[in-house]
């Protein structure tokens, strides 16, 4: 942090300056904790090219107001864009846990991951999703509350690109069921405020819980799009790799157990059927460029190379019976992408996978 934030930063609290700042670890770009008279606060910091400069977080924060265990809104603003946030204490993440390599450990973490999800799914009450969107029309005007379907509209775009600069047809139809998968889950009794970017690493491991912290992307959107990160699995996530099905299957009872009446399990489980393969077929438009120029197998053990989570997914999409327009462009790319990658396979989490 340059000596211009800092003292910004602190001045937002009332102070003069801060007595130390250090940066954060685990992937928390741009964020410090900062301490002043032994008090110690989380300070955020946006990149002046984000389009969001925080608004979102900071939209979602004051509509929670700290409940279900989420930071608590101290101080913000616009320009420079950051802002200051009580800190979550805890130790670690659940990205820890799973590229660890005790199997339980990361399997309870999963557990209390899904109980922070619905804890945080269950505070969002309408009067705090009304919060939310009042919150964020006064930040951010251009930015929609409900944002999920230009995404889709966005990755449609990207594919309609990759297909035609690998000579493969332009599978428009697919690209049409692609665009109207947000529409499936358009109900407003299962919309919630969701953090819309809940990876294993963007929440803080404490004594007795999980507890969420990034919600620099939070929107509303229907619940089932979060739990189906369990699934997919993690979509958006750096730390991608799969997980054994009972893992998963524990996080979604444990989920519905947190949020008790507000579900039906059979109807959560049709509605996790579509998000899920949403999320497989949406992603994959957002790392293929990448993937196509690079392998990314030199970034380290502790993240799957993106062409692995690309072919997983798009394998899922052609195993599709839904579908079947989207199920023909996943059989399609993915046979021509094996054709120049060979059969790369996305792995297990390091902490499920077990010695031959």
């Amino acid at each position: 942090m340059d000596e211009e934030l800092r003292r910004a930063t602190a001045r937002a609290m009332g102070h003069e300056s801060w007595d130390e700042v250090v940066v954060l670890g685990g992937g928390r770009g741009g964020a410090y904790l900062a301490t002043k008279d032994g008090v110690a606060r989380v300070v955020k910091v946006h990149r002046p090219d984000d389009p969001y400069r925080g608004r979102r977080e900071r939209a979602a924060l004051v509509a929670l107001g700290g409940a279900a265990g989420t930071p608590s809104l101290l101080a913000e603003s616009d320009d420079p864009a950051f802002v200051v946030m009580s800190v979550v204490e805890g130790e670690g993440s659940v990205a820890d846990a799973l590229l660890g390599s005790d199997a339980g450990v990361a399997h309870g973490a999963v557990v209390r991951w899904a109980q922070a999800l619905g804890a945080v799914h269950a505070a969002g009450s309408p009067e705090v999703r009304t919060s939310f969107a009042d919150a964020l029309a006064e930040r951010g005007p251009d930015l929609p509350a409900r944002s999920l379907a230009d995404d889709f509209a966005a990755a449609a775009e990207m594919y309609a690109a990759a297909l035609d600069d690998l000579g493969l047809p332009p599978h428009t139809r697919a690209l049409d069921e692609l665009r109207a998968l947000p529409a499936a889950l358009a109900d407003d009794d299962h919309e919630v405020l969701s953090p819309a970017d809940t990876c294993p690493d963007n929440n803080v491991v404490g004594a007795d819980r999980v507890r969420l912290i990034d919600f620099e992307h939070a929107e509303l959107r229907h619940r089932a799009w979060d739990v189906a990160y369990l699934l997919a699995p993690w979509p958006s996530c750096w730390c991608a790799w799969t997980l054994p099905h009972e893992v998963a299957e524990a996080g979604i009872a444990a989920y519905c157990a947190a949020v008790g009446e507000a579900v039906r399990p059979q109807q959560l489980t049709r509605d996790l059927e579509v998000a899920t393969l949403g999320w497989q077929a949406m992603t994959p438009a957002w790392f293929l460029a990448g993937a196509l120029e690079d392998d990314d197998a030199g970034a380290g053990p502790r993240r799957p190379a993106r062409r692995a989570f690309v072919l997983h997914r798009l394998d899922a999409v052609a195993s599709s019976t839904s579908n079947p327009h989207l199920a023909a462009l996943g059989g399609d790319l993915a046979a021509t992408l094996r054709g120049r990658w060979g059969d790369v396979r996305l792995e297990a989490a390091p902490a499920f996978r077990r010695e031959p």
